[in-house]
């Protein structure tokens, strides 16, 4: 099957047309929760186009943990994803207002596992063309938030995730 001038497996096709048919821009929307703190944790992410289209939901396990490292993962792994879906210009919004404030350096990070994931957080950072992070109100987190509690059931690591 041809598609712009290179030959592609139908999956390839797919993957390939999915890719460029969202701008280069999104909004992330992340959140972690965790059952005890320290407790089982889970992440939660959604993609969206810049016109709010959903795109992306993603939820991930993230084992025994604290809330503020949960919140961390959820973060990276919607960054994680938006660099697989080529957006170059991202807006992330989250109810952390820790990771909100840390990643962009406007907070110290003093605990040295918050720093290896803040770390990990700005390097995917740094890849995109444009990067806007923003502290939300609670209520306006409910997607996030009930993929993160998704999480909580899966094992540390194992990734969910539902297509547009």
């Amino acid at each position: 099957m041809a598609y712009y001038g290179g030959d592609y497996s139908d999956s390839d096709y797919y993957d390939q047309w999915r890719k460029r048919k969202y701008e280069s821009s999104c909004i992330l929307e992340f959140d972690g929760c965790c059952k005890g703190n320290p407790g089982r944790g889970g992440a939660g992410a959604v993609l969206r186009s810049e016109d709010g289209d959903f795109v992306l939901r993603l939820w991930e396990g993230v084992g025994d943990t604290t809330s503020n490292a949960a919140e961390y993962r959820a973060v990276i792994l919607g960054l994680k994803y938006a660099l697989e879906y080529d957006f170059e210009h991202i807006c992330v919004q989250g109810d952390s207002m820790i990771v909100c404030k840390q990643i962009p350096g406007e907070w110290q990070v003093r605990n040295e596992n918050l720093a290896m994931l803040c770390e990990e957080a700005r390097q995917f950072m740094d890849q995109f063309v444009s990067f806007e992070i923003e502290h939300i109100h609670r209520e306006y987190n409910s997607e996030a938030d009930a993929l993160a509690n998704k999480g909580l059931y899966l094992k540390d690591g194992e990734v969910e995730q539902e297509f547009r």
